[in-house]
């Protein structure tokens, strides 16, 4: 009985992520009905564990037959994980994960010319591109696209050391357990603003600085105007 319940409460949950914005902390958007046959599955095999459990027990009056001795009490507390994960799930990656899962921007062949960015969006004199996209574009030798631009950036807050803070964002091939934290240098104080604040970033290119550690190339945005956000739902870039 003990195993199925914990099954049926596992598979509830994963149930419950999958039809809200939850999974979005965990996996890509397009995993969700992944999510969805898991959990139908987890629950149908929990059920039919039950009901079998169940007729056991009205067949031999007592439910434990004369040679076993059944679960202890104390299995139960197998079923704590899955209450704990239901009343406290865990948020999405954040500056903590950046700290220490940032890479190197990979600039190859396709990446070595700046992207074109397009248009300034509608009826605004800056253009919103995502973090990964203006980090290539600024490290590209040739950074003319974002000369005389505006650009918008969402993101978190993350401390760098050596000065400055960063607006990051993190990238997930497919779940969180392969994510990679992208960050731009945000020239300038970051004030009172805390690590993992969401914020718009409204700047200009600025020259590239070194890594304060790691001695590599990173991508700065001079900023014009900065303001808190709230987090999207998807928190992760492809």
């Amino acid at each position: 009985m003990t195993q199925h319940g914990v099954l049926l409460l596992l598979g509830a949950y994963v149930l419950q992520v999958a039809l809200t914005d939850a999974h979005l902390a965990y996996v890509q958007a397009g995993f969700r009905p992944f999510l969805l046959i898991a959990a139908v599955v987890l629950l149908g095999v929990a059920l039919l564990g039950l009901l079998r459990a169940w007729r056991a027990r009205q067949r031999d009056g007592d439910g434990v037959p004369a040679h076993e001795h059944g679960a202890p009490r104390v299995s139960w507390l197998l079923v704590l994980p899955a209450v704990v994960l239901a009343l406290v799930a865990p948020p999405a990656l954040g500056s903590f994960t950046v700290a220490r899962q940032t890479q190197p921007a990979q600039l190859t062949a396709d990446t070595l010319a700046a992207p074109a960015l397009g248009p300034d969006d509608p009826g605004r004199d800056h253009r919103t591109v995502p973090v990964m996209t203006y980090r290539l574009a600024a490290l590209a030798p040739d950074a003319s696209t974002l000369e005389g631009r505006r650009i918008r950036l969402t993101g978190f807050v993350t401390p760098r050391e050596g000065g400055g803070w960063y607006v990051s964002r993190i990238a997930i091939a497919c779940c969180a357990a392969d994510a990679v934290g992208i960050t731009v240098v945000v020239d300038g104080e970051r004030g009172g603003l805390a690590a993992d604040q969401w914020v718009e970033v409204i700047g200009t290119w600025a020259p590239p600085v070194r890594h304060p550690a790691g001695d590599y190339p990173e991508a700065v945005i001079d900023p014009v105007s900065v303001r808190p956000i709230e987090p999207p739902a998807d928190t992760y870039e492809d």
